[in-house]
């Protein structure tokens, strides 16, 4: 509270006014009382001279008397003053304090000329009798109307300056006084206005500093308490505000964390004042060092900085597209930058929202991919069959051998064409949002038996010897009959295709753990290890000339993939070329009560 450099601004100024008072007050003191103390001696000694001018009446005029010179000694001895009786023409007849044979003539005396002129002459001169300056008054001594002689009283002024001395230590001790007192309790009234200030002065910094929790004793009727009845409700009214916008921001906040879409903005310097979790993990940036920084200094993807810095200038919405190279492939980020306004509509920022469509990217290149492989896979057997049609109508004459060797490849490119409808329209059923799959209890030896009973005598054909070995017990699952008969067919099918005459394909079920686990070996020509990661995509085919030659559409090993996804589980490869390939589902086992 002493610290207070508004209290002390307050005193200084009381303190000022109090000691300008005081020595005003007493300098006036001191004189007043000089001018009554000198008004007093001036009476009295003018009322001796008065008593002594009647005593002396009868002897100004009359020789030289020792018997009226001892008369006036013992009188000024008695009134302890100087008593002087002086003729008309100056002379001294009498004196209390010297001879008056010795004494110089009186005449031209101040005194006595004033008391001549005026009837009372006063004057204050040094007196070496007297020890020191000494006040005169003098009163001429009439005779018949005429002035007969003087009369003059003396008194040294030493008892004055004592006496003044005194009255000036006791003004002097009792304004000190007053004057502490004052200050004493100008202090206190000070400390009394000036401490709500300070309480006040803290509460606002408190405020500032985001401290709500110490409100204002309001115990005064005045101003200040008024004040502090305002501050108090401010602070109430901020903090709700606060709380009202912290609120609105945590929402804000958690709203652009949750986000998909990177988001960051900048304000009008190119500052980054946020950026979300998602875009951190696009640009592999961090958000805590990046804020506060130029946006080129946090990331080098180019066209992050430009969608920023042309949404700002031209104040309109920029899309573009920006390619960050990754380890594997490409991400390919969409750019939407859009300028940030304030209330009254001027630019303070920008902010980019980043978009991965990296996978939007590639399903469109696989869609692209799609049609064209279908379109192409179509092509070839229709082209095929109306090559053969056009020539069975362009020749009626055709032999009998010749014509049955046509309608038969005929069929059999129809019969390419159904597998490849069918096969697109089991793919299209799997990737089906609507009931695709239609799962039921069942025992996964059932359909797995189905279908190696149905390509035994694919195999016997071809001389590869084929084997299965299945589970002892049940091997419960929740699953699509038909879609699981699709897969085990289409590995089957495969294995028998690229296994050579003499080879064997050994069919495998049995349960691991949660899972039950269908194995399909082969001791075929095998996939490159280049090849073993695309084999699962639609029409991709190791060597597309033999798997046309076979029969294939392309589309088995995707089936594959997508029944074990769609059942929950996944399907493995390995592979050795010249040495066969083992295809591994896993597919986890239906969770029985109890």
């Amino acid at each position: 509270m002493l610290g207070s450099r508004f209290l002390w601004k307050v005193y200084a100024g009381y303190a000022a006014v109090i000691l300008l008072t005081a020595v005003v007050v007493g300098v006036l003191v001191v004189r007043g009382f000089d001018r009554d103390l000198t008004d007093q001696i001036q009476t009295s000694l003018h009322s001796e001279a008065l008593l002594l001018e009647n005593i002396a009446r009868p002897y100004v005029d009359a020789p030289t008397d020792s018997a009226f010179q001892h008369r006036v000694w013992m009188l000024g001895a008695r009134s302890n003053t100087r008593l002087t009786v002086i003729a008309a023409d100056g002379r001294v007849l009498a004196d209390s304090r010297e001879d008056p044979a010795i004494m110089d003539n009186q005449r031209n005396r101040p005194e006595i000329i004033a008391a001549l002129s005026k009837g009372v002459g006063v004057s204050k001169l040094f007196s070496s009798s007297l020890g020191g300056t000494a006040m005169y008054v003098a009163v001429p001594v009439v005779k018949e109307g005429t002035v007969a002689g003087f009369v003059r009283v003396a008194e040294p002024l030493l008892a004055l300056e004592q006496r003044r001395g005194a009255v000036r230590g006791v003004v002097l001790l009792g304004t000190a006084l007053a004057v502490a007192m004052a200050l004493l309790i100008g202090l206190l009234l000070a400390r009394n206005y000036t401490r709500p200030l300070v309480d006040m002065t803290a509460a606002a910094r408190a405020v500032a500093a985001g401290d709500f929790n110490h409100p204002l004793r309001i115990d005064r009727k005045d101003e200040i308490g008024e004040l502090a009845g305002a501050l108090n409700a401010m602070t109430v009214q901020l903090r709700s505000q606060i709380d009202t916008i912290t609120a609105e921001r945590n929402v804000t906040f958690a709203i652009l964390a949750s986000m998909v879409e990177g988001v960051m903005a900048v304000d009008r310097n190119d500052i980054v004042v946020h950026v979300n979790s998602a875009a951190e993990a696009i640009l592999g940036i961090d958000a805590a060092t990046a804020q506060g920084r130029r946006i080129w200094e946090v990331t080098r993807v180019r066209e992050v900085s430009e969608a920023l810095t042309d949404a700002m200038k031209e104040d309109r919405v920029r899309v573009s597209e920006a390619r960050i190279a990754k380890a594997q492939n490409d991400q390919v980020i969409q750019l939407i930058g859009s300028p940030l306004k304030n209330a009254n509509g001027e630019r303070v920022g920008a902010v980019v929202v980043l978009h991965d469509v990296s996978d939007l990217r590639q399903l469109e290149g696989m869609r692209r991919d799609f049609i064209a492989n279908i379109s192409h896979e179509l092509k070839t057997p229709l082209a095929a069959i109306r090559g053969l049609v056009e020539t069975l109508i362009d020749d009626p004459q055709m032999d009998p051998e010749t014509h049955r060797r046509f309608i038969e490849k005929i069929h059999d490119q129809s019969q390419r064409l159904s597998s490849l409808v069918t096969d697109l329209l089991t793919l299209s059923r799997l990737e089906s949002d609507q009931g695709g799959v239609q799962f039921e209890a069942l025992d996964l030896r059932e359909p797995v038996a189905e279908s190696y009973r149905a390509q035994v005598h694919a195999a016997e054909s071809k001389r590869v010897g084929i084997a299965a070995r299945v589970a002892d017990a049940p091997v419960p699952v929740e699953g699509d009959s038909e879609a699981i008969r699709e897969l085990v067919d289409n590995l089957l099918s495969n294995a028998i295709k690229f296994t050579p005459e003499g080879g064997r394909v050994d069919v495998r079920l049995a349960v691991e753990g949660p899972n039950a686990v269908l194995t399909v070996e082969d001791t075929g020509i095998g996939i490159a290890p280049e090849d073993q990661g695309r084999v699962f995509e639609r029409f991709y085919r190791v060597d597309k000339a033999r798997s046309r030659q076979l029969g294939g559409t392309g589309l088995g090993l995707s089936i594959v993939k997508h029944v074990a996804l769609a059942h929950g589980g996944n399907v493995a490869l390995r592979s050795s070329p010249g040495r066969g390939s083992t295809f591994q589902v896993q597919i986890p086992l239906r969770r029985t009560a109890g």
